[in-house]
């Protein structure tokens, strides 16, 4: 069947600098916190630099690993928990701290590069065990989990990079004191502007972004864990492992289609057909492994999305949209529909090539603008693995010309997509997928 092309119904590319500028400021800025929180007090000597020293902010390829960590824990806390028990906020002691999951126990996530096998916890992450400690002491609870994805093994056939590693409190009371202490010091080093008497920084000679203005090389005060030596048992914990791999089965698919379906046809066709079938341990591995690599990609989408569509009340606003079979919003952030995206691109693309380049993410655009009648929309291109950070954003304000036949098309593949009965009756997805798509024998494209 003839396949519909958006390139010529993209009228005008325009790069907008204003909408750039102000975000690329935007991403830099740095919220300082009011209160002590558990998290300055895995790290005193950082915590009080980032308050005297604003100024200094991440290099925004750190703060993309932290986006990914901020959205993989939402996602993550979303597929093996529910609403009342994610992301909790407890304050004891003067300070404040947020558990993400606690039903029964305190459970903190955190996303790592690989860890060495024959090292322990304690010797490689005592932070971890140091700051669910401090939730356990919050919360008077004696138990705690820490629930840690790889990144970096992610990719091993067979293998989820997922581990749960239980860890017992028995002297919470000791906790408790010592997080007092360390309260204590630092609260009395923000009032003295001295910060020598903080123990020196783990990321000491690491790339620390205080090591222009931190005194961590005369400092006398060795670090400490004097939280994570109070643990009685850490231990990995099989069983809880096991539980979280269980929920991430993927759900079932959505009887209503969303506008993403309406640009990859041929994969929500696959999607909704496949058949229940057994597999091997391996296979099943390998899918949960992949749940979780696309669930940091999208959390990474997620947060930096959040971070992008700023603004005060009414700058942004969701505009539902319903044909048919088909159910989803359009976001609008100052009054344009908006897409941010992350392409993997070492370098920009000349705008000029951009629906060439990147035709699903014209796709999007165009379906979201014609089906609410908007001849222009807005898109943010982030190129996280550009080294430059001035290049690492582009905003482009796009026009499409005939909307009417952008939107005949998008309802075209709705009913195609109700109706279809194989998948040669479906336009192609965007070729550079087939590559990589988990239904490429199936589909039949090369």
């Amino acid at each position: 069947m003839s396949d519909f092309n958006i390139v010529p119904y993209v009228s005008h590319i325009e790069a907008n600098r204003s909408i750039k500028d102000a975000v690329m400021e935007k991403l830099q800025e740095r919220r300082l916190p009011y209160r002590v929180s558990v998290t300055d007090l895995t790290n005193l000597k950082q915590a009080y630099f980032k308050r005297k020293h604003p100024e200094i902010t991440p290099p925004l390829k750190k703060q993309q690993l932290m986006w990914k960590g901020i959205g993989f824990h939402k996602l993550f806390g979303f597929a093996v928990s529910s609403e009342e028990y994610l992301e909790q906020f407890v304050e004891a002691e003067g300070v404040v701290g947020k558990i993400d999951i606690y039903e029964n126990v305190p459970v903190e996530v955190k996303t790592t590069s690989a860890l060495a096998k024959r090292k322990s916890l304690l010797q490689q992450r005592p932070t971890y065990i140091e700051q669910v400690g401090m939730y356990c002491a919050m919360v008077n609870v004696g138990d705690g989990e820490i629930v840690i994805y790889e990144r970096q093994g992610a990719g091993e056939s067979g293998v989820v990079p997922l581990t749960a590693y239980h860890v017992t409190f028995p002297d919470l009371g000791a906790v408790r004191e010592e997080m007092r202490r360390r309260r204590d010091l630092l609260l009395q080093a923000l009032i003295a502007n001295d910060p020598s008497n903080l123990p020196v920084c783990d990321w000491f000679g690491r790339g620390c972004d205080y090591s222009a203005v931190c005194d961590c090389g005369t400092s006398s005060v060795p670090p400490s864990h004097k939280i994570a030596e109070l643990a009685g048992k850490v231990q990995i914990d099989e069983v809880t492992r096991q539980q979280l791999l269980d929920k991430l089965g993927k759900p079932k698919p959505s009887q209503l289609f969303r506008t993403t379906d309406l640009v990859f046809p041929r994969k929500a066709y696959f999607e909704r057909r496949k058949s229940v079938e057994t597999i091997s341990e391996e296979e099943a591995a390998e899918e949960k492994g992949e749940s979780l690599r696309s669930m940091e990609e999208a959390g990474f989408v997620g947060a930096l999305k959040g971070l992008i569509q700023f603004g005060s009340p009414g700058e942004v606003e969701n505009i539902p949209i319903q044909h048919a079979s088909l159910s989803d919003l359009v976001r609008l952030r100052q009054g344009l529909p908006t897409m941010v995206r992350i392409p993997k691109f070492q370098s920009l693309v000349e705008r000029g090539r951009l629906p060439s380049a990147f035709p699903h993410y014209f796709y999007r655009l165009g379906f979201d603008c014609a089906l609410i009648d908007h001849a222009k929309g807005r898109l943010f291109l982030y190129y996280a693995n550009i080294r430059d950070e001035n290049a690492k954003m582009m905003v482009y304000d796009v026009s499409f010309r005939n909307l009417s036949a952008i939107k005949a098309e998008a309802i075209r593949r709705i009913e195609l997509l109700e109706k279809a009965t194989s998948v040669a009756q479906l336009p192609r997805c965007p070729s550079w997928m087939c590559r990589y798509c988990s239904y490429r024998d199936e589909c039949g494209e090369i």
